[in-house]
């Protein structure tokens, strides 16, 4: 996704929307990462590669990058069944800010609540 920018999670709140980053750095790492992004958002870590095996994100080829986790956005609907995933092993297929905000205002509409209003 790259570098958000700082007023991203608070747009989140007001829109049902949730970010969560995981990542394989220890704790301390994270930490000053995501300090350094001043971001508002859940960072979970998975030192130990746990959930990138359960869910098959290891990159297994052999050579500079094996062994790897690869990097990929998911866009989830609110039971948690997957609208979308991006692939970021190469920068292109990594989301842009204005990709996210689109998705995730397509998964708004299927709440009942949710009626989009342009004035």
């Amino acid at each position: 996704m790259g570098r958000p920018p700082a007023n991203v999670s608070k747009e989140l709140a007001v829109n049902y929307g949730k970010l969560v980053s995981v990542s394989v750095d220890p704790p301390l790492v994270q930490a000053a990462f995501r300090a350094g992004l001043g971001a508002k958002w859940v960072f979970l870590c998975d030192e130990k590669l746990e959930l990138i095996e359960r869910i098959n994100i290891l990159d297994t080829t052999e050579g500079e990058y094996a062994y790897r986790p690869q990097p990929y956005t998911f866009i989830l609907h609110p039971d948690l069944t997957i609208y979308k995933i991006y692939d970021g092993w190469f920068f292109v297929g990594r989301p842009t800010v204005e990709e996210l905000r689109q998705d995730l205002r397509a998964v708004m509409q299927l709440r009942a609540d949710y009626q989009l209003r342009c004035l």
